[in-house]
């Protein structure tokens, strides 16, 4: 990665993990963006302060001013193994809900040139939204924000009306010209000022040009909203009755700032819990009453977000309903250009059993700086917020420390691309200099060799100041600061070393890891804390734990795969016994686990769970009696209480025995 495009990203993290950076700086793109401004601030007119801009937050996520310079973008995007690109012409009327005042960014705001027949606003975005037709090609998507056409266009969306005819035809002429070209279109969410209107309009699109399998539009239901499922419900309902397919984009939000505060959602639990919930029932064909007592409508889904569970989990739920032949919709996935791309290359290598990639874009803006600076203020770095707020902090270079050539070259051919930009250094022999260079520091070596590594010279006065991050079992966190500290001699708190000690497990391999993160020193940044669970959150789940409880935690969450293991292993042999072929049986009892284990954490106890396939002299029932006869939970029991005792004799926990401890291994009758 050029040393620019590196200092550009570290700075863009920097600003998005700090809520104190974060807010000012909203605040000053929208003070930038505001019409009227003087030469000293305005950014089209001053050099200096439009090149301080195009080299930081424009070029982080926007294509290009020219056509020429969002052309080479787009091709670089899709160079990366994106689909495509989602492109947009940056023009919007922002309304703040606050003061109640509306406005377009920059030199926009001009409202003369309006007469009963011709709105020059209108004419002006119909150009530029053809001109940012012509910019991409077959398979990419043009998103649009309506209210670019003016005030004449907003006042009709604040009524909940049509907008003036000359819009509808500037409107349908671009729709026209993207179908015959195999562009898609998003009609974009907007301030709910005029999102009544909005909603009409795009509705009126899809019945129009959605009269394929393969739709042509696609609205944004922000799924922030508590309104948001009521306004779907009633789309899916037209979609039904007058046979267009609903195109359907999903966002969590982006207008936070700016809209009433009362019609988002209490907690971002809600949102999460609404955004999953429509995502998960689209692709399962079961919204609300549709596809359970009347008919699903054709659908195709696009999920926006910078959230990995998201969108991984919808992935796989594709992926599963296809191989199980069941129904589902078409879906594809979107992040913002400069955002998130740890994401899409997840999403990019989570390919199905043919071999066939998720479709996933990159959405970028292009326009003058005036234009785009007031984009900027309103849904981008406000999704900026939504992807800060979901993992804390976002890295920009790692550095890789392995022992053998085999390690390397392992990394190689999983990360070529992080590898080819510099994103990914690997480092062999070079561990004090690796230190050297990072600020958070991953111990990741074998347990034995923790003492002999954190003993190097000079690693313990390179680790000042710094995160350091265990993962190393049986070594608590006091051992580890007691090792740092004796080596590094007296600190203030300004060159502490900060340790965290987790316990991920087997199955981050497939970012289904539980891991714990230990209760680390009261004094510890809360920023080193949002790190570490930012960190571990990209291959699982995590969960806060006491420290006098993380033995118990490394056979709770690390033995337990292999006790399941072996649990599959004896069903599966048991299957193959009973006249099953091995290849089928392993399918339906790694699948009979998997949805047992969903049905579990939806909220069914394990007892509502074996009731409800246990009937009177049934199958279940007899074979229930047997493990109940073989003493089964006992065994089970046992052999988790056997794991956690050895845990804390093996580490340094051996003072925290626990009178439930399995008593061959502690001695005591």
């Amino acid at each position: 990665m050029p040393l620019q495009m590196l200092l550009r990203s570290f700075l863009i993290a920097t600003v998005s993990s700090n809520k104190f950076l974060l807010i000012p700086s909203l605040k000053l793109l929208s003070f930038f963006a505001k019409p009227g401004r003087s030469y000293l601030f305005n950014v089209d007119r001053n050099p200096v302060l439009h090149a301080i801009l195009k080299k930081t937050l424009y070029n982080q996520f926007c294509a290009g001013e020219t056509a020429q310079e969002t052309k080479a973008c787009c091709q670089s995007l899709k160079g990366l193994g994106f689909k495509g690109v989602i492109l947009t012409y940056a023009k919007e009327i922002v309304f703040d809900h606050k003061t109640s005042a509306s406005h377009l960014p920059g030199d926009q705001a001009k409202t003369g040139g309006v007469s009963s027949t011709h709105d020059s606003v209108i004419e002006e975005w119909r150009v530029g939204t053809l001109a940012s037709v012509d910019l991409i090609g077959k398979g990419d998507i043009l998103a649009i924000k309506t209210t670019g056409g003016g005030p004449a266009v907003g006042e009709a969306f604040n009524k909940g009306e049509l907008p003036p005819q000359q819009m509808m035809d500037a409107l349908d002429e671009v729709a026209t010209r993207c179908k015959e070209r195999g562009i898609k279109i998003i009609v974009d969410a907007e301030s709910q000022h005029f999102q009544k209107g909005i909603a009409r309009t795009t509705l009126e699109l899809m019945r129009k040009f959605n009269r394929e399998p393969e739709v042509v539009i696609y609205n944004t239901y922000q799924a922030y909203l508590k309104g948001t499922p009521k306004v779907l419900e009633q789309h899916l309902a037209e979609a039904e009755k007058d046979g267009f397919t609903l195109g359907l984009k999903v966002v969590r939000g982006a207008y936070m700032l700016s809209d009433d505060r009362t019609l988002i959602h209490d907690t971002k639990e809600d949102t999460d819990e609404a955004y999953n919930g429509i995502a998960q029932g689209a692709l399962q064909q079961k919204l609300f009453d549709f596809g359970v007592s009347r008919p699903f409508p054709a659908l195709n889904l696009l999920l926006a977000s910078h959230n990995k569970e998201s969108l991984i989990s919808a992935q796989r739920l594709h992926t599963q309903r296809v191989t199980d032949g069941l129904p589902t919709v078409p879906v594809c996935f979107a992040q913002l250009h400069g955002m998130s791309d740890a994401v899409g290359f997840s999403l990019l290598r989570d390919e199905s059993a043919d071999g066939e990639k998720p479709a996933v874009f990159k959405c970028s803006t292009w326009g003058s700086m005036g234009e785009c600076i007031g984009n900027l203020g309103t849904p981008i770095l406000r999704s900026l917020t939504e992807a800060s707020e979901e993992s804390g902090v976002q890295f920009t270079r790692f550095i890789a420390c392995v022992h053998s050539t085999a390690s390397e070259e392992r990394l190689l051919k999983l990360f070529p691309e992080q590898k080819k930009s510099g994103k990914l250094v690997i480092s062999r022999g070079q561990t004090l200099q690796a230190v050297q260079d990072a600020s958070v520091i991953i111990l990741g070596v074998d347990p034995a060799q923790v003492e002999a590594t954190l003993k190097q010279d000079g690693l313990a006065q390179a680790l000042k100041g710094k995160l350091l991050i265990s993962v190393a079992a049986g070594w608590a966190r006091r051992s580890l600061e007691s090792i740092i500290s004796s080596a590094q001699g007296p600190s203030n708190r300004e060159d502490k070393t900060w340790v965290i000690r987790t316990l991920p497990n087997v199955a981050a391999q497939v970012s289904q890891s539980l891991t714990a993160i230990e209760d680390p020193d009261p004094g510890t940044p809360e920023k080193h804390i949002e790190t570490c669970n930012a960190i571990f959150s990209q291959i699982g789940k995590t969960v806060r734990i006491a420290p006098r409880l993380m033995a118990a935690t490394t056979a709770v969450g690390g033995s337990t795969p292999a006790f399941w293991a072996i649990i599959c292993d004896a069903f599966i042999d048991a299957s193959v016994a009973v006249g099953i072929p091995r290849g089928i049986a392993q399918q339906m009892v790694y699948q009979s686990m998997r949805g047992s284990a969903e049905m579990l954490q939806s909220g069914f106890q394990p007892s509502e769970l074996r009731d409800m396939g246990t009937s009177p002299e049934g199958c279940t029932i007899g074979g229930v009696m047997v493990m109940e006869e073989a003493g089964v939970r006992g065994a089970l029991g046992k052999a988790l209480r056997e794991s956690v005792t050895l845990a804390r004799l093996m580490g340094s926990e051996r003072e925290d025995l626990h009178v439930n401890d399995t008593k061959e291994n502690t001695g005591r009758l």
